[in-house]
């Protein structure tokens, strides 16, 4: 920083405290090495430069979180008495306007008051993006935002800017748990939304209602919270025996029914009862299950329910895979683990890993592989620095960002039937495929449009595993579709691509995927030997087919789209009661 920046006189205003084109700002070193320090976080020692700038070219950019200056009374007699200071801080964008990234209500102050120019701090070679995170990391060290600020400024960095989750984390925006609790406020009604701003709701309040699945149900609620001044613990219990109860008396009514043919090979229900699959029909999954981490379709689902569907849809694909097949798991330990009577509120990971292990082991299917998915370390984008460190990080308390994700193969026990040797060289990897894949650490980037569904498998991804554990011509099946990667990428590299999707808001999302237009999708019934039959090209199947048509396919029966309970599946015993109450034995709040 140049010596003769800082050291600017002041004039004062006038004895009337008018202020004049002349007003200049006195800047204590202190603060500048402030401002400074803060700068050097995003753009290393980035260069700086105070000049006096015409009130008209400075503006507050659509990317600055902050909504409304608040009263600034106060402020306006400060500025009066004793004079702007500290200056605006912030940047020049491409038509020359200055945009600000600390100072808005002192901006809104001197306008009021009639300034003509205003002292202003320049940072130079700094991006819109890195302005726009710099401007919530200064105005957030004030504690004066609410939770609907920071969610609108997350969404802005997300869909404006392309961070990820892992990007925020990693730039001290709290765990990926956490950001996602905040993006949840905006799902609320605006009305309760505004509440929340000013105080007559909390951020916590605003959690629970976000449970409640309608808009009407969550309004109801919030005006019985603040009726009645409900704490969080009381609401959170009124809301929890509402949605019992609820469940209790929808569980009887028939809901939609989604034809079996409507997306050819996608089947828009539960996957704990995949019918239409024949049992060893499958040669590879490829799936990722929810992680229990409080995304938009695991509202209403306790810790237990959770473990009991992975479960039944586990046992499911082991009915369905041949012997020797192979199930690719990405898998996540769950964050921010709480448990129901823990002593203290740590924060502590739940490992996952053994569970699946250990119900994968029931059906003989056994762990043999694990590749380590890791992503983009987030400051990358910006400098080397690192963000979240400061010279008031307390030592010993560095946090490890979880910039990382396993993918876990398992084998099933047996030797599958192998393809005619055209279809081995066929699908054979080259040698430097192998060695791309052959890495057990897979840097692949995170997707990041997720319009539509808040967790994308990226492409290649699926690309790397199905080219790896299965031929051409096999079936490769996803019970937890989702946006319907795993299906597009399979039929790409000429395979048959099956998927279920218990979610039927995701229909959309999933269709344009696969290249099909919602109203004119075909709807008819098929078994999926006759899907085989037209979906594939190649002469070489045919061996693959024939096989399958050796084994008797059941027809598609029509099913009620929705959650089946416990006492829907009165012909089977609970699965893995032991494993379930070693699991159920804690609860996750996120």
């Amino acid at each position: 920083m140049k010596k003769e920046l800082i050291s600017k006189e002041v004039s004062a205003t006038d004895s009337k405290n008018e202020p004049t084109n002349d007003e200049k700002v006195n800047l204590p070193e202190g603060n500048m090495n402030t401002i400074k320090q803060s700068e050097d976080k995003v753009n290393g020692a980035a260069e700086m430069e105070l000049k006096q700038i015409d009130i008209n070219l400075i503006t507050v950019p659509k990317h600055h979180p902050r909504i409304d200056p608040g009263d600034i009374t106060d402020l306006q007699k400060s500025i009066r008495r004793d004079g702007m200071q500290e200056p605006l801080f912030g940047y020049i964008n491409e038509q020359g306007l200055f945009c600000i990234i600390d100072g808005t209500r002192r901006l809104m102050a001197i306008k009021e008051m009639g300034f003509q120019s205003a002292s202003c701090l320049i940072t130079k070679n700094l991006s819109e993006a890195q302005a726009a995170h710099l401007s919530y990391v200064k105005n957030c060290e004030r504690k004066t935002w609410s939770a609907i600020v920071i969610a609108r400024h997350i969404k802005t960095m997300k869909d404006d800017y392309g961070w990820t989750d892992a990007d925020l984390e990693l730039n001290g925006y709290g765990s990926q748990t956490t950001i996602t609790n905040k993006k949840k406020l905006l799902d609320l009604p605006d009305k309760i939304q505004t509440q929340i701003h000013n105080g007559t709701l909390t951020a916590a309040h605003g959690q629970a209602l976000v449970r409640l699945p309608k808009r009407d149900e969550q309004e109801r609620m919030a005006k019985r919270i603040v009726d009645h001044d409900m704490t969080v613990k009381i609401a959170e219990a009124q809301i929890t025996r509402y949605l019992a109860k609820t469940r209790k008396s929808n569980k009887d009514k028939a809901s939609e029914i989604v034809p079996s043919g409507d997306v050819q090979g996608v089947y828009f229900k539960d996957a704990r009862k995949m019918s239409e699959l024949p049992d060893k029909s499958v040669h590879l999954i490829v799936t990722s299950p929810p992680y229990f981490l409080g995304m938009e379709y695991e509202v209403g689902v306790s810790f237990k329910e959770h473990l009991e569907n992975v479960e039944a849809v586990i046992k499911e694909c082991a009915r369905a895979i041949v012997p020797g097949g192979i199930i690719a798991l990405n898998v996540s330990d769950i964050a921010n683990f709480k448990e129901s009577n823990a002593q203290d509120n740590r924060r502590q990971i739940k490992l996952m890993a053994h569970f699946y292990q250990s119900g994968m082991k029931r059906h003989k299917i056994y762990l043999t592989d694990e590749i380590i998915w890791a992503k983009r370390i987030a400051w990358s984008k910006t400098s080397d620095s690192g963000q979240n460190f400061t010279e008031d990080t307390e030592h010993t308390s560095y946090p490890i960002f979880r910039n990382w994700e396993p993918v876990y193969i398992f084998r099933a026990k047996g030797e599958r039937e192998q393809p005619s040797e055209d279809i081995i060289l066929k699908s054979k990897l080259t040698s430097e495929q192998w060695k791309a894949y052959a890495d057990g650490v897979w840097k692949i980037e995170a997707t990041r449009n997720t319009d539509g569904h808040p967790c994308m498998f990226p492409d290649e991804m699926v690309n790397r595993l199905v080219r790896m554990f299965s031929y051409a011509g096999d079936t490769v099946l996803d019970p937890f579709l989702g946006s319907g990667t795993t299906v597009k990428v399979a039929r790409s590299l000429e395979r048959v691509g099956i998927g279920y999707e218990r979610e039927l808001k995701y229909k959309p999302v999933i269709m344009k995927k696969l290249g099909l237009i919602p109203d004119e999708a075909k709807v008819e019934t098929t078994t999926m030997v006759e899907y085989a039959k037209r979906s594939l090209i190649d002469d070489g199947v045919e061996a693959v087919t024939a096989a399958m048509e050796s084994v008797k396919p059941s027809e598609p029966k029509a099913e009620f789209f929705g959650r089946m309970t416990q006492s829907e599946e009165t012909a089977e015993v609970p699965l893995y009661v032991e494993s379930i109450e070693e699991f159920a034995e804690v609860e996750a709040v996120c």
